[in-house]
């Protein structure tokens, strides 16, 4: 049994009091909205399966129950758990362990029940993710000539059509050869602090993008010669008002005209002159004309963006669309082949284990492949 901390009072030892106390540490709203979810869910097995609404009451044999329960569940055909989600690997055991850790050191129990063996071994197993994208060096140029080839076309077009299409091969191309984050680059609406990159945070004379990591610290990153390119061509297509704008600004024609119409009606404005200033001329323009910074384009916009950009291609990787994080994996992978220790630095991992495990499958083979050559010499 794990018993209460004796100093803690019942009310810090309320299962739900505890829940409440521990999202409210947290900063990130995405990682927030996560823990919310599985913690709900964890509160409300133990209260239906094991009758337990007090942490003094959470033993080891409980925490050991629930990862059987998660096996269960995996192994339910109509339920959507997959053996990565729940495993220590995933979200779900990892945050309850993490929530009884945060317990012990908030001084609500003196030990952490699910930390034991006997409660990891009684999970699903796992083998790893065999399903991770990873855009080959094929792929990821057919996309950058196509994303080029569409953006090159539109010159003569409208300016609607023209921003879009730089603004898109902007997109693909730091995607593709930076090891950025999606949402170190675009908003995620959950999350307070990611807002999508603005053109504050990048310097095309040096070559540099501050992004908010995901240690939730601002980090350098580095643009090559052919980013900061698709960047130049991107800015001046946009021609943004100030600073402040994102790099990559939604085109979202209701979420414009929300952002025009609440932005002129801060700065005094009726609604008879915004509705003729939005009839008179595009959303954009309205927001450009009065240095009223557009939304950003979010995660799931980009998501969709690299759909339609992928079927418009006839692009696919074992027939889905190249999502946003395999270019960052791919990138990490053609460099990793060559040198491990600049992959770890551009990938911006805490340590050189972190990057082999990343590409743990691809060191095996090249290892492999020098034991081929030792054998043969």
């Amino acid at each position: 049994m794990t018993a209460a901390d004796p100093g803690a009072s019942p009310d810090e030892t309320d299962l739900q009091a505890a829940i409440d106390a521990r999202l409210a540490s947290l900063d990130s709203g995405n990682y927030r909205a996560n823990n919310r979810l599985v913690l709900d869910a964890f509160k409300t097995y133990l209260e239906g399966h094991r009758g337990i609404t007090d942490l003094k009451d959470l033993a080891v044999i409980d925490c050991r129950r629930y990862a059987q329960h998660l096996r269960e569940r995996v192994h339910d055909e109509d339920d959507a758990l997959s053996a990565a989600s729940a495993h220590t690997n995933g979200p779900y055991f990892t945050i309850v362990r993490a929530f009884l850790g945060w317990c012990v050191d908030d001084e609500r129990i003196d030990a952490n029940p699910a930390r034991p063996n006997r409660v990891k071994q009684a999970l699903p197993e796992h083998h790893g993710d065999h399903d991770r994208q990873f855009w080959s060096v094929e792929t990821r140029e057919a996309l950058l000539k196509f994303v080029d080839e569409r953006a090159y076309a539109t010159l003569e077009e409208s300016a609607d059509d023209r921003e879009r299409a730089f603004r898109d091969r902007a997109i693909v191309t730091m995607l593709a050869l930076t090891g950025a984050r999606g949402a170190e680059l675009f908003a995620d609406p959950r999350d307070d602090h990611r807002d999508g990159l603005r053109w504050s945070d990048v310097d095309l004379e040096q070559g540099i993008a501050v992004v908010f990591g995901k240690t939730r610290e601002r980090q350098p990153i580095p643009l090559t010669d052919r980013v900061v390119d698709a960047l130049e061509r991107h800015h001046s297509v946009l021609d943004p008002a100030g600073e402040d704008w994102p790099v990559f600004p939604t085109r979202h024609h209701a979420s414009l005209a929300n952002a025009a119409e609440e932005g002129l009606d801060a700065r005094g404005w009726d609604a008879e002159e915004i509705e003729t200033a939005l009839d008179e001329s595009t959303s954009m323009a309205v927001l450009r004309d009065h240095g009223i910074a557009p939304p950003a384009l979010s995660k799931n916009g980009a998501r969709s963006l690299m759909k339609r950009l992928c079927d418009a291609a006839d692009l696919n990787i074992d027939g889905e669309y190249l999502k946003p994080h395999g270019g960052r994996r791919g990138l990490g992978s053609d460099l990793y082949a060559q040198d491990a220790e600049l992959a770890q630095e551009l990938l911006r991992h805490e340590s050189i284990e972190t990057t082999h495990e990343s590409y743990r499958e691809q060191n095996v083979a090249e290892r492999r492949e020098r034991l081929e050559r030792a054998l043969d010499e």
